[in-house]
């Protein structure tokens, strides 16, 4: 009697043994990009949530009827007067200007013309597209309206579509 192995059996072994450590392989690939997926939705939503109150205490603060949004092609650039200064801790009126720079990141800028200062602070990465809408009083339009008392923030993240309600409940004039 023989000891050992055929050849045919230890290829069909091989075989089997491939197609097992292919499917672990396979398990643990989708397992870490789940993660990897997850960790990028959460950082997302972290950044978007720090957006939206920086923008609301923005719009709490704003001075007037200081609001007003540039179009120049695609691109958007939202500006307004307000007293919320990460600069100054409130003491200064500051302009700022909330736009999309050349790599993609959403930008506020502040400015003060008395103090020759000026800051650009990324909030937001991989953003392609950012708007605003303006209330009317009835409804919503593109159509600024410089005194409106809430507005609506569009913007696209990673190709997805987020939009970001601002309410101005002060009246700072």
């Amino acid at each position: 009697m023989k000891k050992g192995f055929t050849l045919l059996e230890l290829l069909i072994a091989a075989a089997i043994s491939s197609i097992v450590a292919l499917g672990v392989f396979s398990i643990f690939s989708s397992i870490a990009n789940m993660r990897d997926s997850a960790i990028t939705q959460s950082r997302n939503i972290i950044l978007q949530e720090s957006f939206t109150r920086l923008i609301n205490r923005d719009a709490r603060m704003m001075i007037g009827n200081s609001l007003s949004l540039d179009k120049s092609g695609q691109i958007y650039r939202l500006k307004f007067s307000t007293h919320n200064s990460m600069r100054f801790n409130k003491a200064l009126p500051v302009d700022v200007t909330y736009y999309i720079d050349d790599e993609n990141y959403l930008v506020r800028k502040e400015e003060n013309n008395d103090t020759a200062f000026s800051m650009e602070m990324r909030i937001i990465p991989n953003v392609t597209e950012f708007s605003a809408t303006f209330y009317n009083g009835s409804e919503y339009k593109e159509d600024v309206v410089s005194n409106a008392k809430m507005l609506n923030i569009a913007l696209k993240i990673n190709e997805q579509q987020i939009f970001i309600p601002v309410a101005r409940t002060m009246d700072n004039t």
